[in-house]
């Protein structure tokens, strides 16, 4: 039997050094969140967006029915902080109106729940 060629080996290293790379970087991130108390923020949704989640953001493309979907709102502080992106689930992506105010609840870089203004707590 002959080797695996060199560059064949050294690709499968770099594949599985970059992916346990990303493995330990979202590990890290859940470790985070979980330890980050529950935040209220005041806030403005300034925008909405949901695509393909095997997508580039460079490409557009149609929506093949059934295909994965991902969802993300940009949200403005009302205190005058930077705007920031959260990932959402699709029930909550759907409650979500651009220009809607209320409270945000948020633990860490986690989505918990957004309370439209005007809307008592449950």
């Amino acid at each position: 039997m002959s080797k695996p060629p060199l560059f064949f080996i050294i690709v499968l290293a770099v594949i599985a050094i970059l992916a346990t790379r990303q493995f330990m970087k979202q590990r890290r991130e859940v470790a985070v969140n979980d330890a980050s108390p529950v935040r209220s923020i005041q806030v403005e949704v300034k925008t909405r967006r949901e695509f393909p989640a095997s997508s580039r953001r460079s490409r557009q493309r149609e929506v093949i029915a059934g295909e994965d979907m991902r969802y993300e709102a940009w949200f403005h502080p009302l205190n005058g902080a930077g705007d920031f992106k959260l990932i959402l689930s699709e029930k909550d992506y759907r409650q979500l109106d651009k220009g809607k105010r209320g409270t945000l609840e948020v633990q860490g870089s986690r989505f918990i729940r957004f309370l439209p203004a005007g809307n008592a707590l449950r």
